[in-house]
Parts: structure tokens; C-alpha cells; sequence
């Protein structure tokens, strides 16, 4: 029982399944395009030792969400363990455009993809 309420605790909140949840929905905010990636060893060094985000020990993981909304589009990126489970709700970075044409949030989605792929997301500013 111990171990049980022990990881609980430790990934409350699992961003990997919510952001199955909102690729199915039909109508408000809809994930438009989700993507999980393996932290590279410089951005989880730079993750650990940035002194403004809450420890993340269990972050192995990124999952980068494409959101669209009404009149802005968003990009949410978590650090989540290798099961999607990550210990708050809140993203580390989002990037938001105001513009309703959904190809320019999509562009930035391919971009952050390719420098978390070449492990240079962290010190990158979009």
C-alpha cells in the first residue's frame, strides 16, 4: 500500500493521457498534434539546474501538445517520466501566436521537435 500511494504522489498528473483525451474532442480546445521524445543529456542537465522550474528528478521524457483554440493557438511542453506521468499540471514553456492560421503553429511545433531531436531546445528562444 505504501508504494502504491508513493508513486501516486510522485506523478500525480499524467499529461500523455490528457493529451489522448483532448486529440479525440469535438468542440473548445482540441490538441491538434501531440508528440513524446526522449530528453537529450544537455537539456536535462540544463532542465536539473535552471533555477526558475520545480524539480523534475523523474523527467525523461518531453510531450510537446499543438493546441487550437478560438482566436490563438498554443504549444505546451511537459518533462514527463517514460509511462507520460509528470508531478504538476502545469507546462515548463508555452508558446503562443495570436494568428487563427493553425500551418503557423504547426511550423513552430516541427521546429521545437527538431531541436529537442538535436538536444538544443532548452537555451533556444521562440
Amino acid at each position: 500500500m505504501r508504494k502504491r500511494l508513493k508513486k501516486k504522489f510522485k506523478n500525480r498528473y499524467n499529461a500523455l493521457k490528457e493529451a489522448k483525451r483532448q486529440r479525440h474532442k469535438r468542440k473548445g480546445n482540441r490538441c491538434i498534434r501531440y508528440e513524446f521524445l526522449p530528453i537529450g543529456e544537455r537539456d536535462r542537465y540544463a532542465l536539473i539546474n535552471d533555477e526558475v522550474t520545480p524539480d523534475y528528478p523523474s523527467a525523461t521524457y518531453w510531450l510537446v501538445e499543438a493546441f487550437c483554440w478560438k482566436h490563438n493557438n498554443i504549444l505546451r511542453i511537459f518533462p514527463c517520466s517514460k509511462i507520460g506521468g509528470s508531478t504538476s499540471n502545469s507546462p515548463v514553456r508555452m508558446i503562443i501566436t495570436n494568428d487563427e492560421n493553425v500551418k503557423e503553429i504547426l511550423n513552430t511545433f516541427e521546429k521545437v521537435i527538431e531541436d529537442m531531436k538535436n538536444d538544443r531546445f532548452w537555451h533556444t528562444i521562440y
